[in-house]
């Protein structure tokens, strides 16, 4: 009898969906969470080089650890559709990835340490980028950290300094200054001086 029993929950557990093999330690199911879908406008880099958010056309960002990037940039490519289930900020469309999927209809794929912080990690390469402002770059917690442009640049300050930028608003022509990182097309980097074009650089406020 206990062995009939024990043979049937392994096979119950074997034809068990995918989330019932979450990574260990998991004692949530993050399917249950809001889920936020769009298409993918670009990924982007941070200072460090790491791909670490997507950009939806829609204009909500999504945050994951670098390990996830490779994984979620193989299934899902420009304009094709992006499904994060995760904690939303309260204030601002920036979502921590707690699961994703090319839609919410598939199985989830589980996010094993996500970034509940923004990684502190810069470049070692001096560069200087320039272009129009397409929205305001988000910390986890929804808090302006940056920007990003037109182009796919990260251009990032300390939390808080934005404020002190009041001419730093989508639409607004931004040239910057200082260590990151360039990968192909794309750029990240954390500014030291920012100003409304190259010749008009100021060093960044502290907040």
């Amino acid at each position: 009898m206990h062995r009939r029993l024990l043979l049937a929950g392994l096979a119950a557990l074997a034809a068990a969906p995918a989330l019932a093999r979450a990574p260990r330690g998991l004692w949530f199911d993050p399917t249950q969470l809001p889920s936020y879908t769009g298409r993918l406008e670009r990924w982007l880099l941070d200072p460090a080089g790491d791909v670490t958010r997507a950009l939806l056309r829609e204009g909500t960002q999504i945050i994951f650890p670098a390990g996830e990037a490779e994984a979620l940039m193989a299934a899902v490519k420009q304009d094709e559709t992006l499904t994060a289930y995760g904690v939303r900020a309260r204030t601002a469309p920036v979502v921590i990835m707690l699961a994703w999927a090319r839609s919410d209809s598939e199985p989830a794929n589980f996010v094993a340490n996500p970034s509940w912080f923004a990684s502190g990690r810069t470049g070692a390469e001096e560069l200087a980028v320039r272009g129009k402002v397409r929205a305001p770059l988000l910390s986890p917690q929804g808090e302006a950290m940056g920007v990003i442009t037109e182009e796919g640049a990260v251009i990032r300050l300390p939390v808080g300094a934005q404020a002190k930028l009041d001419w730093l608003r989508p639409g607004a022509e931004v040239a910057a200054a200082g260590l990151g990182t360039r990968r192909d097309e794309r750029v990240a980097l954390d500014a030291a001086r920012i100003g409304p074009n190259p010749d008009r650089l100021d060093p960044v406020p502290q907040p």
